[in-house]
């Protein structure tokens, strides 16, 4: 045994002397950021795969702050052009101690101040873009942002060219004080003047946007658009906290919250946003006149449902039975109608007051190739979604929408197609404390004083003052089954006969088919429930009133 242990010691020695003669490896420097961390999961990842994601999470879909050179990298085509002045340190309040924090600012990120200009195209669509930068002073709005954002706005109006401003900001310059919130008033100023001229303005609130910039510019888009998660508020959570002692509910001043409360018009994933913003500048570039639907299109101006239920045709029905027909679940809807009719469809959220009211839906769509805003009503497909649309009711938030995206058809000039399938509006005590009556009147007001082109169509009920708020067009069409009463026929025999068995002979007295409203001069033209003939004589409607109305 003790020769083995002698054996097995030398063995040891010599390996270990072997061992001491090589050179030991060098330490290897592992670089610090080889892996970063998401703020939200915690969930780490290369540089590379950050890069290649666009800075979005890819395990929990958290939208990270970007450099202003990495925005407009994303954002924009190749060679855009900064226009923004050479920036130069002021204080206009001699502030102590904010020359070296702006330089320090100045020196340490790929911006001059805290937000930039430049002139370029987004998918060859001509616009001038600004970016706001948190690295720099947290994106704060001091007199040169606010000198900036006015120079471009009046650079745009002279050269006609949209304008996007991406927000992300901590409110107000604290070191420039009074001087800082004058920027609020000045900005806003030049907003509405650039409105007023015929400008697009578009909003994108990244995270975070808030304070003066979120009460000033930041809403006051014609459109806003935001990316996921985005913090947007005025007061933001710690003023809150420290100022009333409130703790928030969870998802509070988020992209999402704000979005159900009707205060942004999407919400759009960042690998979306140049595309959907190359759609929104093209709609609105764009240099067509009228409708122009090509003869394949027009080959193919019926609309046939599977089942083929609601194209059947009965000169021997009762008014009653209009009425049934009117309210099939099976029917043809208002969103089949527009998808028929249009392309390009865009939805835009919001009645920038309360909410967002999902039966009243609306945006842009191009008919024909012709740039329009459309609005339409929606019962729901299934139970579940009937009863969370009150089966077609609107609540007065979607009566302000519908009437917000007319006022932006007016300003632009885009004709106005409704599609109407409703019983009536929702007869709540939550709408009747916003202002359900209020809501219809100014849509009637509104509506009536138009100047530009608009169509309404019924195509299936059309109840009460519900229908009229989107109904005072130039011109009404209805398919061959609506039906547009004063209130439903149950009601009617309720009020004039106290017996509701009554409502087949109440749908007759009532008058209120589609024959009926052509024969009282309320309905303009008639057409069968699979649309035959309806794509033409919106095309040259549409044509004929744009005509008249530049004639005007």
């Amino acid at each position: 045994m003790r020769v083995f242990f002698n054996k097995r010691r030398n063995k040891l020695e010599k390996m270990d002397k072997l061992t001491r003669l090589r050179t030991p490896a060098k330490k290897k420097k592992i670089p610090v950021n080889v892996f970063t961390s998401c703020p939200k999961c915690a969930k780490s990842f290369t540089p590379q795969v950050w890069s290649d994601n666009l800075y979005v999470c890819p395990e929990c879909n958290k939208h990270l702050r970007l450099s202003v050179k990495t925005r407009l990298n994303m954002i924009m085509d190749a060679e855009y052009e900064f226009i923004d002045e050479p920036s130069e340190f002021r204080n206009p309040i001699n502030f102590p101690g904010y020359e070296e924090k702006w330089r320090t600012a100045y020196d340490n990120t790929d911006s001059d101040e805290a937000i930039v200009f430049v002139k370029g195209n987004i998918y060859e669509q001509p616009c001038i873009v600004g970016v706001m930068d948190t690295n720099f002073l947290m994106g704060s709005l001091g007199s040169i942002v606010g000198e900036r954002i006015i120079s471009s706005l009046t650079l745009a109006t002279e050269e006609k060219l949209p304008v996007i401003i991406f927000t992300a900001s901590g409110g107000a310059r604290m070191q420039e004080a009074i001087i800082s919130l004058m920027q609020m008033r000045y900005v806003s100023a030049a907003v509405g003047k650039f409105q007023r001229a015929g400008g697009l303005y578009i909003t994108v609130m990244t995270d975070p946007t808030t304070g003066g910039v979120t009460a000033s510019y930041a809403s006051l888009g014609n459109i806003i658009l935001t990316e996921p998660g985005t913090l947007i508020a005025f007061a933001g959570p710690r003023v809150i906290r420290d100022t009333i002692k409130q703790e928030l509910p969870e998802g509070f001043q988020t992209a999402e919250h704000l979005e159900k409360r009707g205060f942004v018009d999407r919400i759009i994933e960042r690998k979306d946003m140049k595309k959907a913003l190359a759609e929104l500048l093209k709609m609105h570039n764009s240099k067509q006149v009228k409708v122009e639907f090509s003869e394949v299109e027009l080959q193919t101006d019926v609309f046939l449902k599977s089942d083929q239920k609601s194209a059947e045709k009965n000169t021997n029905l009762t008014a009653f039975d209009r009425v049934k027909k009117a309210r099939d679940p099976d029917r043809i809807s208002p969103k089949q109608v527009l998808e028929y009719l249009c392309s390009d469809i865009i939805e835009l959220r919001g009645d920038r007051l309360y909410g967002d009211d999902q039966t009243i839906v609306g945006g842009l769509a191009t008919l024909g190739g012709l740039p329009i805003t459309y609005i339409y009503t929606q019962k729901g497909d299934d139970l579940e979604s009937r009863i969370k649309l009150n089966f077609g009711m609107p609540h007065p938030e979607g009566y302000r929408k519908a009437r917000r995206l007319m006022k932006e058809a007016e300003n632009f000039g885009r004709p106005i197609l409704t599609i109407i399938d409703t019983p009536g509006a929702y007869p709540g005590i939550g709408s009747e404390n916003r202002g359900m009556g209020e809501a219809i009147a100014q849509n009637l007001r509104f509506m009536s004083d138009l100047k530009t082109p608009t169509i309404a169509i019924i195509t299936g009920e059309a109840g009460s003052g519900g229908a009229i708020a989107l109904a005072c067009t130039d011109k009404l069409f209805m398919l061959e089954n609506a039906v547009y009463t004063i209130l439903s026929p149950e009601g009617f025999a309720t009020i004039l006969w106290k017996d509701v068995s009554k409502v087949e002979e109440a749908s007759t007295n009532m008058r209120l088919t589609a024959e009926d409203m052509y024969e009282l001069k309320v309905c303009d033209q008639i057409f069968p429930d699979d649309l035959t003939g309806l794509k033409q004589a919106i095309a040259n409607t549409f044509n004929q009133l744009l005509e008249e109305k530049t004639k005007q």
